[in-house]
């Protein structure tokens, strides 16, 4: 049995680590595997008579994700700027979209708004970047999903902002139509636009948690103790921690003694 760890990336929520794991384990000759949304890491077993690394890359890769070596990640290659520089952006554009909507959602007479703020074509013009570029992620993942058979958090974000992006888009050129039937021909392009901003915002912030997470357990595991001192034999012995077994007596503190029975403490 081989066992490896893998680095995925292309994972937005535990729906994705669900279809993830489904798909390896679906392989045959896969004997266990475990995704860990949270590091973004698979543990796969495999009999590697009936499979390797690449089938199961592969199959990973046909899903629309990716899975990495640990050992071939270079960690200062996966930076947020992309997505920083996307958050930005899609802010700076919400902002306007909302200011620009404030006399339509109050229903006052907001003289300090320009009313062009408030054009529907102008709207659009903003609003489309946000949606097709800062939101592009959620697009490829609600793809991915539709392809797997599966629903996740992307494609409720891709189905609530279309619906409002896609409705202000027919009343933007059909408005006339829509108020000859005695409807309001009022646009919610700034819904969409600041829909996928907090949703791009969240995201951020995730990644900067699991980046601060990852360095503090790193952190953690370097004050781990490389080596313990023993009792054997009525000889005391310094030898690394690894070497421990049962029967050893660890010596804590001057005086006091814990026999290892099953247990490494």
């Amino acid at each position: 049995m081989t066992h490896q760890t893998l680095k995925l990336a292309g994972m937005s929520c535990a729906g994705c680590a669900d279809s993830i794991e489904r798909i390896i384990k679906s392989i045959p000759g896969v004997i266990r595997c475990q995704v860990n949304f949270g590091m973004e890491q698979v543990d796969v077993d495999y009999d590697p008579k009936r499979t390797d690394l690449n089938t199961i890359q592969a199959k990973v890769r046909d899903a629309g994700f990716q899975a990495t070596p640990i050992t071939e990640i270079n960690l200062e290659s996966r930076p947020e700027k992309e997505l920083l520089t996307k958050l930005s952006i899609a802010i700076v554009i919400s902002i306007i979209l909302f200011i620009g909507s404030l006399p339509m959602m109050t229903g006052l007479s907001l003289s300090f708004i320009p009313h062009w703020l408030h054009a529907p074509l102008l709207q659009l013009i903003l609003a489309t970047p946000v949606q097709f570029w800062c939101g592009q992620s959620f697009y490829k993942n609600a793809w991915k999903a539709f392809k797997n058979r599966a629903a996740t958090m992307d494609t409720l974000v891709v189905l609530g902002t279309s619906a409002a992006y896609f409705y202000s888009l027919f009343l933007t050129f059909g408005s006339d139509f829509i108020e000859k039937q005695g409807f309001n021909s009022h646009v919610y392009y700034e819904a969409s636009a600041i829909v996928i901003t907090l949703i791009l915002l969240g995201r951020f912030l995730e990644k900067r948690a699991r980046k601060e997470t990852a360095a503090a357990i790193k952190q953690l595991m370097g004050l781990q103790a490389k080596t313990a001192r023993v009792i054997r034999e009525e000889q005391t012995l310094d030898i690394p921690i690894e070497e421990v077994k049962v029967g050893d007596i660890i010596l804590v503190r001057p005086g006091e003694k814990i026999p290892v029975d099953g247990i490494i403490i």
